[in-house]
């Protein structure tokens, strides 16, 4: 399934290639053998990637986009998409982006599993960690989170603990902290990837036009609004982050089975949604009683004056 997926997405230069599997004799267990990246995974070289310049960024992030939208082009989820899955190589001193990891890749509606939870906390978006389906815009949210920490030099929620609280507070809103002098229309498209309704997040193809139009110039004209967002990335200062790099002892970045469920979760959000309303019931009742209490009162003392007049 896995070299399925893969031989469908293979014209693009920004999937690592496969070339095919292997058997360990001694554990009996599978091996995929693929293209080698000598320089590791994306999260392994966050620290020097930071202090580039922003059209390193931009042109890191538009081959990862550009794989994940070849991805979405074959009717496909990528389902674990995270800077664990993104390898760097280095080759002529020039850096070279690749999507691999595919072995959760499914097509579009076919990937739900019943209430179990599996993959990077940080980089699943809400609904997933609330038991709905992989969609293309899950994805996104994903692709979000890569953006984010291109400007920090930290994966997102390093600090915490990756537990059920965590998932807690992202599916009530949570985001990562937005890093001092990021371009603002960078900003913007992050939120957009990030935004709690998937219905509102943009397609890949989406991303990957307004990324490409920052760092490859578009034929004619440059109307206003890119001339602006231009000069934002030409004028930011490269970034000192001063997050801690050293994690949290249970902030996990490998994909695993979750030790909660999303009927847990989803059964926890439910209640305090419930005592919210209640307590949203209870002040507007007293709310109601105040007005009651004044407006009698102000009856009574109009009752009494007019008696005496």
């Amino acid at each position: 399934m896995i070299w399925e997926y893969h031989t469908s997405v293979l014209s693009s230069n920004d999937i690592i290639d496969v070339y095919g599997f292997t058997e360990d004799t001694n554990t009996s267990k599978y091996m995929v053998v693929m293209y080698y990246a000598n320089k590791g995974n994306l999260r392994e070289n966050l620290t020097r990637i930071v202090e580039n310049k922003w059209n390193q960024k931009l042109y890191m992030l538009y081959e990862i986009i550009s794989g994940l939208s070849k991805i979405h082009r074959n009717n496909l989820i990528h389902c674990d998409f995270h800077d664990g899955n993104i390898l760097n190589h280095n080759d002529k001193n020039k850096d070279k982006i690749y999507i691999s990891d595919l072995g959760l890749c499914q097509p579009v509606k076919s990937f739900l599993k019943k209430y179990g939870i599996y993959g990077v906390i940080p980089f699943m978006a809400p609904e997933v960690l609330r038991g709905k389906s992989y969609t293309p815009a899950s994805d996104i949210y994903s692709f979000s989170m890569i953006m984010w920490e291109l400007t920090s030099g930290v994966p997102p929620f390093n600090d915490r603990a990756h537990d059920l609280q965590l998932s807690l507070s992202i599916c009530k809103g949570e985001r990562p902290e937005i890093i001092e002098n990021t371009p603002q229309c960078y900003v913007d498209l992050m939120k957009k990837c990030w935004n709690e309704d998937p219905l509102k997040r943009p397609s890949t193809s989406e991303v990957n036009g307004i990324i490409k139009n920052w760092i490859i110039r578009p034929d004619g004209k440059i109307n206003e609004e890119l001339k602006s967002n231009i000069m934002e990335f030409i004028n930011a200062p490269i970034v000192h982050s001063d997050l801690a790099t050293k994690s949290h002892p249970k902030a996990y970045y490998t994909s695993r089975l979750l030790d909660f469920t999303s009927k847990k979760l989803n059964e926890i959000l439910e209640s305090e949604d419930s005592q919210a309303s209640v307590k949203v019931n209870e002040q507007l009742v007293s709310d109601d009683l105040d007005d009651y209490m004044m407006h009698s009162t102000k009856i009574v003392l109009y009752f009494i004056l007019f008696r005496f007049i």
